[in-house]
């Protein structure tokens, strides 16, 4: 090469080109920063609001992983086949759990102009079936992010959380007695990755994805944050939201002749709930206001390492929450919240009130009642999965000092939507919109950006129209007026039987309001404005055929058309200690089963340890050697179920059968030496046991047990050579094959 000549190689980045953050909240309603007139305490949510500019007239698409797509692609989430949670992929092109080639995300076109990527904290974007060893396309890293460190499902529990670093399942760095939550380590994770890039690459631009799993039930912290809200919620929803309410319009934040839409029968007057509960619902919302609180401090570590890196002024942040707040812990809230996912079980308030000082700790996994959900979306309608404001009006705060100074502490009243957000960020970035990436020629965006609106107050509205749906609750919006359908979630059953409104779609009925005058939906206008609401209906079915939204669905119809071509169901496992089964991929219990546990020596007296495991404390079952006892125990709904017996000394060879019965079941232990037990368990066997999946271990325990009897990990004896599993009905155990196989296997 000495005397050959080269063209210089271009710079791989731009050097001035601003760094992006986005800080993604879950189920963050409206009225619960307060920035936005809450009075919970959210001070680094409020300090990007004082150096940046709020909107109070952005939406979403009433659901997380739907709004995610939307904030990924500029895309409408229908049309990149998100229209639902991907834990239920169906085979139709609005609901494939999957993006299209040609849509690609944000991460892909910032990363392809030379930024670092890296996304942190919940994902809830890739198809249940895809969720433990791939494929990869649908999870961070398939999509633009050189990194990854969070969870894949919808929810996880903060103190020990499924983790995923990059492609990977890994266990959490520390324990809860250790002082593990979530929440800690992801800003730790943000505050490694924010001083790598700044010691390696420090004039190359980063987008950062942190999207806490905060204030997303389980409703968890730490109890020194929960009880700095001690008796700050006394006084109730009814008291609270007017009090919100009225700080609001002090703030600008609504209007000030915007009226408060009324409390629906279904939710309770506060005055009207006995002493027991109102303790009860309270502590509920302390242990929220904690977690929120605590969550928001985590953020605050993460901009405090940005400006302690000297880039706090060139770095655009941007903060959302990707929908209203939650109502899924019914009338009553819950402190273990598995009964509302997976099953019709009636709320027991005596059961409650006993794990009252349980909230928000270690053993429980709860969610607060509806009351405070309709009170933390004030002054609208309305919750999650519902397409009313209260489920799509969400806090948008946008910050920039370098170039954004002169509009710190605004307020925008402009309609935006979520899909407006990538377009938005990278025109603020100084690139366009690619015709094609990686080679594949791209859809067009559905987003519009708003930067003019940044810039300027008087600013012309960018976004004159946009379509709704969320597991049936449709709308659409378009100059001014919005018109929103009737029907009722389906998801729960308190909903299904309390809640005001339509169960079939061809009884919905569309409800019209002058979104311009009246910013709660208090008035409908429908028969007064026949012509306009049917002008409006029949403009949602026409976006709803170019976005792929049709056809719909409320509840289990998806399910006979369920594509999961990575899931397999089998009736047969063999499984070693150590071995961590992701629950996507664990036997299908409740119809039956006979695990067999072998060992390479005779079990002795003293033996101890967890031969299999799945699930905790809140729900969960294990099968341990403890005490001089070999047991097998169920917790389900604040109670436990087991079958113990001594340990069979000599005994190289356990034989676990269950059989279902109609909500029961039977269990039966028998042993190569002889030794028998039985036992009649009179509830169901469960279908699942955690909202995020619960991993199949063996050999060992993960941070919280099923039961006191043993202490995690508490590894089985070295002398565990397998667990074989079979599922269904099952025939008499030959101990000679069984001790024949376990010397094949020495």
């Amino acid at each position: 090469m000495q005397d050959a000549v080269s063209d210089r190689a271009p710079r791989p980045y731009r050097k001035n080109a601003p760094n992006i953050v986005v800080i993604v909240l879950d189920d963050l309603g409206f009225a619960q920063a307060g920035c936005f007139g809450s009075d919970l305490e959210t001070p680094n949510l409020d300090r990007i609001a004082e150096r940046g500019i709020r909107f109070t007239n952005f939406h979403t698409t009433a659901i997380c992983s739907p709004t995610r797509a939307c904030l990924l692609t500029g895309r409408n989430h229908h049309r990149v086949g998100m229209g639902m949670l991907p834990d239920l992929p169906v085979n139709f092109p609005g609901y494939t759990g999957a993006f299209p080639d040609n849509a690609a995300t944000i991460a892909e076109i910032l990363k392809a102009d030379g930024y670092a990527t890296s996304a942190i904290g919940k994902w809830h974007l890739t198809a249940r079936d895809q969720r433990a060893t791939g494929p990869y396309d649908m999870w961070p890293t398939g999509v633009g992010f050189e990194h990854y460190y969070g969870f894949l499902n919808g929810e996880t529990n903060q103190w020990t959380p499924n983790l995923i670093r990059d492609q990977q399942h890994t266990e959490p760095p520390a324990t809860p007695d250790d002082g593990y939550h979530l929440d800690a380590d992801l800003a730790d994770e943000a505050i490694h990755r924010l001083r790598q890039w700044k010691l390696h690459q420090p004039d190359r631009p980063f987008f950062l994805w942190y999207a806490t799993a905060a204030p997303h039930a389980p409703h968890q912290a730490p109890a020194e944050w929960i009880d700095r809200f001690a008796g700050r919620f006394d006084e109730g929803w009814d008291e609270w939201r007017e009090r919100t309410f009225a700080r609001q319009k002090v703030m600008g934040i609504v209007p000030a002749d915007a009226e408060l839409s009324a409390r629906p029968d279904w939710v309770e007057a506060w005055n009207d709930i006995d002493s027991d509960r109102q303790r009860l619902y309270a502590r509920m919302m302390e242990v929220y206001a904690g977690f929120l609180a605590h969550a928001d401090h985590h953020i605050g570590r993460v901009l405090d390492e940005i400006e302690a890196n000297g880039q706090g002024d060139d770095t655009i942040v941007a903060v959302i929450s990707d929908n209203g707040c939650s109502a899924e812990g019914g009338p009553n809230g819950t402190w273990n919240q598995l009964r509302h996912y997976v099953s019709d079980i009636p709320d027991d308030i005596e059961l409650e009130l006993e794990h009252y000082d349980d909230l928000g700790g270690h053993r429980s996994s709860g969610h607060y009642p509806w009351g405070w959900a309709f009170a933390g979306n004030t002054p609208f309608r309305r919750w999650k999965r519902y397409t009313f404001e209260g489920g799509v009006r969400d806090p948008l705060i946008v910050s920039w000092p370098a170039e954004l100074g002169d509009a710190a502490g605004s307020i925008r009243d402009h309609y935006v939507h979520a899909v407006d957000v990538p377009i938005t960020l990278l025109e603020l970035a100084g690139l366009d919109v690619p015709d094609d990436v990686g080679g594949i020629k791209q859809i067009s965006f559905d987003g519009i950006s708003f930067s003019s609106v940044l810039r300027e107050n008087d600013a012309a509205p960018t976004r004159r129209e946009q379509y709704y749906e969320c597991w049936g609750s449709r709308a659409i919006y378009a100059d001014g007026w919005k018109a929103v359908t009737n029907h009722v979630n389906q998801l729960t059953h308190a909903e299904r039987s309390l809640v005001e409104g339509s169960a079939d779609f061809n009884d919905d009925q569309w409800l019209l309001f002058h979104a311009d005058t009246d910013f709660a939906e208090v008035h409908d206008l429908a028969e007064a404005h026949p012509e306009r609401l049917d002008h409006l209906v029949q403009r949602w079915h026409a976006l709803a055929m170019a976005n792929q939204v049709l056809p719909i669905d409320d509840g289990n119809h998806r399910i006979s058309h369920m594509h999961t071509p990575w899931l397999q169901f089998r009736n047969h496992y063999e499984l070693a200690p150590g071995d961590k089964l992701h629950e996507v991929q664990a036997p299908v219990w409740f119809g039956g089963f006979r695990m067999v546990a072998t060992f390479a020596a005779p079990l002795k007296s003293a033996a101890s340890g967890v031969i299999a495991e799945q699930g905790d404390w809140n729900a969960g079952w294990a099968w341990f050697l403890a005490n001089g006892h070999l047991t097998w125990v169920l917790a389900l709904n604040g109670s436990t179920y087991r079958l113990s017996t001594p340990i069979p000394v000599g005994a190289r060879a356990v034989v676990l059968d269950m059989t279902a019965r109609d909500q029961a079941f039977d269990l039966a232990l028998q042993t190569d030496t002889g030794q028998t037990g039985e036992a009649e368990v009179a509830v169901g066997f469960p279908r699942v046991f955690s909202p995020d999946g619960s991993f199949l271990t063996v050999g060992f325990g993960r941070p919280f047990p099923v039961c006191e009897d043993y202490v995690p990990p508490a590894p089985a004896p070295a002398t565990l050579q397998r667990l074989t599993i079979d599922t269904g009905p099952q025939p008499e155990v030959n101990f000679e094959t069984v001790l024949n196989d376990v010397m094949r296997h020495q």
